[in-house]
């Protein structure tokens, strides 16, 4: 039967390409080709190190998947713990009123990921085990229950809860081990996180590293 219905798959794909429009390629991620290549390169610089993966902000888990399909087909999935952290519930009420009344933000403009949900999310990577979703406020989670960190993504956009993490992030993160975080971007919607970078950077002297257009990179 298989054999007799793909003369048939083919033609409508055909038709849908040709005529219609459909199955032009797209770009999935909210983040740049050049991020993600500097998450698989700083991944593959500490696999072999002893700690886990730590992703902050996770949207509905484009860039965790990324990760996950290239943990698994390195064979590393048995000895590396992914923990992808997130309120799962849009931004904190706290964190969006600084942006608005601290830094002049426009909170229409703020606003976003409210249609995710915890359980739904976990569903969604039944067939990666090692990768473990926490529901947490990243700014007040003690990152210290999760052990060494080799490699951490932080992505939640604002500047408080950056400016709070970071320092937690750096303190569990091994020697040689990488943060990247991302809108890195100065004079944009969420240059919260460029200033809450660069202030890390300045008060712990790091000289401050930007790959591509954003992607900020703190290494111990």
């Amino acid at each position: 039967m298989t054999s007799l219905l793909k003369p048939v798959k083919e033609a409508l794909k055909s038709i849908a390409f040709k005529h219609l429009g459909l199955g032009a390629p797209t770009y999935p991620y909210c983040i740049e080709p050049i991020q993600l290549a500097t998450l698989i390169n700083e991944y593959e610089r500490v696999k072999d190190a002893d700690g886990c993966v730590i992703e902050i902000g996770v949207a509905r888990g484009m860039t965790s998947r990324f990760m996950a399909e290239h943990i698994k087909n390195e064979k590393q999935a048995d000895r590396t713990a992914y923990y992808a952290i997130d309120t799962f519930e849009s931004f904190t009420k706290a964190d969006l009123d600084y942006e608005v009344q601290s830094r002049g933000k426009d909170l229409s403009e703020l606003r976003g990921f409210e249609y995710n949900d915890f359980e739904i999310w976990q569903k969604h990577f039944t067939d990666f085990p090692f990768v473990k979703a926490i529901k947490a406020d990243c700014s007040v989670f003690d990152y210290k229950v999760l052990g060494a960190v080799k490699l951490a993504f932080l992505d939640v956009d604002l500047y408080l809860p950056i400016k709070k993490t970071l320092p937690k992030l750096y303190d569990v993160l091994i020697e040689g081990g990488s943060i990247v975080v991302d809108d890195v971007l100065n004079n944009t919607t969420y240059d919260g996180a460029y200033q809450a970078y660069m202030e890390f950077c300045a008060e712990r002297g790091i000289q401050p590293k930007v790959v591509g257009n954003r992607c900020g990179v703190i290494t111990k």
